[in-house]
């Protein structure tokens, strides 16, 4: 009869215990980023009627902000070429507001216009994340007309000694970009209004729906 009441109280103490548990908030994929708010992939490909390249734009859009659907939200595009057999990466980012330009063909000199625009350098943090964090890299990036930053892949006119295509080892390896100012400007980042925030001093990228275009993409292989 002893034996009974111990492996009775024991029985109650676990039932006690289990109900004093604090309930999940769901499985693992019901705690996965909401369908609507993850990014947005776009691609565009072309061949260019004046220069004959051939051009894969893949863009990746990140969730529009509840308080203004309508505004154009933060982007990371990245743009295969292929010419004649030899080909090229490039990167653009936008922090918001900035639509997109399509499809810019490369510079060639011509008598009257001999060297290509130079744009202000601005210098951005890149981080690449996942199972691991490594260290950050600070590199040069050209502020564009159209508000976009493009990555000064190496050359007479980049003080940047490594390509987007070194950085794609890393991006292909831990699939979360994070980019942002490497320093802090005046009213970067401050809000317009009391309703409208200003726009964000750093972004992060979920790369994967990017990185699995690009695995398609034969012209964006080294």
């Amino acid at each position: 009869m002893f034996h009974v009441t111990c492996r009775t109280k024991r029985l109650l103490a676990l039932a006690l215990m289990l109900s004093l548990r604090v309930p999940e908030t769901g499985n693992a994929q019901d705690r996965q980023q909401d369908p609507a708010a993850a990014p947005v992939l776009k691609r565009v490909e072309a061949i260019d009627a004046a220069t004959g390249v051939h051009s894969v734009r893949l863009l990746l859009s990140l969730p529009r902000a509840e308080t203004d659907v309508s505004a154009v939200p933060p982007r990371f595009t990245v743009e295969c070429q292929e010419l004649k057999g030899k080909r090229d990466m490039l990167w653009f980012v936008s922090f918001g507001g900035v639509g997109d330009p399509g499809f810019v063909p490369p510079f060639h000199p011509t008598q009257d216009n001999l060297f290509p625009p130079q744009y202000p350098g601005v210098n951005l943090k890149m981080s690449f994340e996942g199972y691991l964090k490594p260290k950050a890299f600070t590199r040069s990036w050209s502020l564009l007309p159209s508000g976009e930053l493009s990555y000064r892949n190496p050359g007479m006119s980049s003080p940047n000694m490594d390509s987007t295509r070194y950085f794609f080892t890393f991006l292909n390896s831990l699939p979360g970009l994070r980019i942002g100012y490497a320093k802090a400007a005046k009213g970067r980042g401050e809000p317009k209004s009391r309703e409208e925030p200003g726009p964000p001093v750093e972004l992060f990228f979920p790369t994967q729906l990017l990185l699995d275009e690009l695995r398609k993409t034969p012209i964006c292989e080294p």
